[in-house]
């Protein structure tokens, strides 16, 4: 039970305690004050009336004594009134007839009213003549002191009412500081260093708070130190230190991965820039000012083409940097190069004291089951022959034999746009299901869904034509037709059979103005499926909408639902965002698995994820193992879990996969 509770309760029950206790003190003393008044008020009109009654009793007069009795008890609040004769026979007796019944019985009962009589004995001179009883009316004092009783109940109930409040009110406010103080270790628990302001009122709580807020500044410098030894390692072994670029081992490693993968959606173009001239501009002034150029190249290098999403630019060697554009068509990247070339060509000092510097561009198309060897050769031959242009030139490897990387040529499709319209209107998708197996126990942790189109009988994977989806901007509606099936699918299964389902998520579905709105909403109308499923997402997510994923997964985890990082590793960035998600998951790029038993670097990198994502509260996961000894490798490291072909193929049928 809370302390706020067992606060509040102990307080209401003080409040009745003294309302009752209040209530019978009230109304006891008041019994006892009226029981005495009562019959003090009796015990002098019988004194009064033996005085006046001692000549006509003496005389034998009684239509006198029953007059005189009778004027006394009309004009009293008296039950009865007896006179006797010395033999103790009654001379006259008056009482009243008792009224309706206007007091609960239990209070009459409770309450007990005996009030002593009046008695006063009548003499004549020295000769006793009777004796007078006068008994006051305790029916009335009943109704007195219940009206009285119940007008002390309402009013202390109405006190205690209006107290119980005020006092709830200051227990609350008094207690905020605790609930924060909550909130603020599950925070610390989730690395979120955030120090709670502002202090509380109350000085035991103010020193509290200051003693938390201290320790959350030096937890956060402890992260930070860790994040920022382990950044650093990583950024020695995959970053250029002069550009801040990703490294040739880098660059190679993505291409790598990205061409070996036939389930991850991927074609485009590959890019080699030379740049001509750095050693006479450093012998003319000197090193330092030739990797000021490099640097300005690389700035202009990655400006320019950051807006292609899921990018990978590198400097691979000294003077030769490289792209690696997904989705993209080899007339929309030359575009893009000759406008990097034209923006480098004017950067100040380039081109100083006559030291000339040239630049020139090679490309070639590529899409998955490519053989990287034969690209990066097509492309260092485009480079090649470049150079024997002017300075700025951008050549095209045999564009002719390479075709569209975008649109695939395929005797069923006469028409892409076309035939990806009808796919999403009619939802002709065919759904494959990898396992996610867990490394701790070898047991099913999730699968993840693959989008499969039938194309004149034959299935197409997503890498065929999830880059036209993107091409003519149908990303957003095949999201909520691949979510809409799946939510269906699971609605239909009974409630035990059911397994959790992940799912990929565009970057430009997230960026959508109303998409993460339908989203919720149809997760909210779905309530009992929404915790067994996943989202995963892009790393690149992460720069181009931060703030949006950030409070979608919020909401996400409000619902049951979760949230997942893709292709962790691939853009570069800082780990310090990790603390200011709330994530299920990441998913490291298949680029460090694919040979992480043979990597050293790749290793550490590993690692060092296990443990950052774990004192998250973070679950690790791998893509792509295809062997078994990188499967015992990233058990040792002690990762949550893992998929790929060793520990299970893509099937249509999730029992069979």
């Amino acid at each position: 039970m809370s302390l706020h509770r067992q606060m509040v309760l102990l307080i209401t029950g003080l409040l009745l305690v003294l309302l009752a206790g209040i209530c019978y003190l009230s109304v006891r003393n008041s019994r006892d004050y009226l029981e005495m008044q009562m019959h003090s008020h009796a015990q002098d009109t019988a004194t009064s009336l033996g005085l006046s009654l001692s000549k006509p009793l003496g005389q034998d007069d009684l239509a006198m004594v029953q007059t005189m009795v009778d004027a006394i008890f009309d004009r009293g609040d008296f039950a009865e009134i007896i006179l006797r004769n010395p033999d103790g026979d009654v001379v006259t007796r008056r009482s009243m007839e008792p009224p309706p019944n206007q007091v609960p019985d239990w209070f009459v009962d409770w309450l007990e009213i005996n009030p002593m009589p009046g008695i006063s004995e009548i003499t004549e001179g020295w000769r006793r003549v009777g004796e007078v009883r006068v008994f006051a009316d305790k029916d009335a004092a009943n109704r007195n002191l219940w009206v009285a009783a119940k007008q002390a109940f309402w009013l202390f109930l109405f006190v205690g009412g209006i107290s119980w409040v005020v006092i709830l009110m200051i227990v609350r406010a008094v207690l905020t500081p605790l609930r924060t103080l909550e909130k603020q270790a599950e925070l610390i628990c989730n690395k979120d260093f955030t120090g709670q302001q502002p202090l509380p009122k109350t000085r035991e709580l103010k020193r509290v708070v200051q003693a938390i807020n201290r320790m959350t500044r030096q937890l956060k410098v402890l992260f930070d130190e860790q994040v920022a030894q382990i950044e650093q390692v990583r950024n020695q072994a995959y970053v250029d230190t002069i550009t801040g670029l990703g490294n040739g081992r880098f660059f190679n490693a993505q291409l790598q991965a990205r061409l070996e993968s036939s389930e991850e959606p991927f074609s485009g173009v590959l890019v080699r820039l030379q740049v001509k001239g750095m050693g006479q501009y450093n012998e003319h002034y000197g090193h330092d000012a030739g990797n000021l150029v490099l640097r300005r190249l690389g700035q202009v290098w990655q400006q320019t083409l950051e807006q292609v999403e899921g990018h990978c630019v590198a400097r691979v060697t000294g003077t030769r940097f490289a792209a690696l554009l997904p989705h993209q068509t080899i007339e929309r990247v030359k575009v893009l190069m000759e406008t990097a070339l034209g923006k480098m060509q004017r950067l100040d000092g380039l081109n100083l004291g006559g030291s000339s510097v040239q630049l020139y561009a090679g490309m070639s198309a590529c899409k998955v089951g490519d053989d990287p060897k034969l690209l990066e050769a097509q492309a260092a031959a485009a480079l090649e022959r470049a150079q024997s242009f002017q300075s700025g030139h951008v050549e095209v490897y045999d564009e002719s034999a390479h075709g569209d990387a975008l649109a695939p040529s395929m005797p069923g499709v006469s028409n892409w746009a076309t035939f990806l319209e009808d796919v999403i209107a009619k939802k002709k998708v065919v759904l494959h299901y990898q396992p996610v197996i867990s490394c701790v126990d070898q047991t099913l942790m999730h699968h993840e869904v693959l989008a499969r189109v039938a194309v004149d009988g034959k299935l197409v994977t997503a890498g065929h034509f999830i880059p036209l989806v993107e091409r003519f901007e149908m990303v957003s509606r095949f999201d909520r037709m691949i979510i809409e099936l799946l939510i269906e699918q699971l609605k239909s299964q009974q409630h035990g059979k059911r397994a959790p389902l992940a799912v990929n998520l565009s970057s430009h579905s997230v960026r959508e103005e109303d998409f993460d709105t339908w989203l919720l909403a149809t997760l909210r109308n779905n309530p009992d499926v929404a915790p067994y499923l996943i989202f995963e997402v892009p790393e690149i997510t992460v720069r181009t909408a931060h703030g949006k994923l950030r409070r979608l997964a919020v909401s996400l985890k409000e619902m049951g639902a979760k949230l997942t990082i893709d292709h962790f590793g691939t853009t570069n960035s800082s780990f310090g965002y990790l603390s200011g998600l709330q994530l299920y998951s990441i998913k490291v790029d298949s680029s460090y698995i694919r040979d992480i038993e043979d990597n050293l670097d790749h290793q550490f990198f590993v690692q060092s994820l296990v443990r950052i994502a774990h004192s998250r509260q973070i679950l690790l996961t791998a893509e792509m193992v295809e062997g078994e000894a990188q499967w015992n490798l990233l058990r040792r490291f002690q990762l949550d879990g893992a998929q790929g072909y060793f520990l299970g193929q893509p099937q249509p049928d999730r029992e069979a996969a």
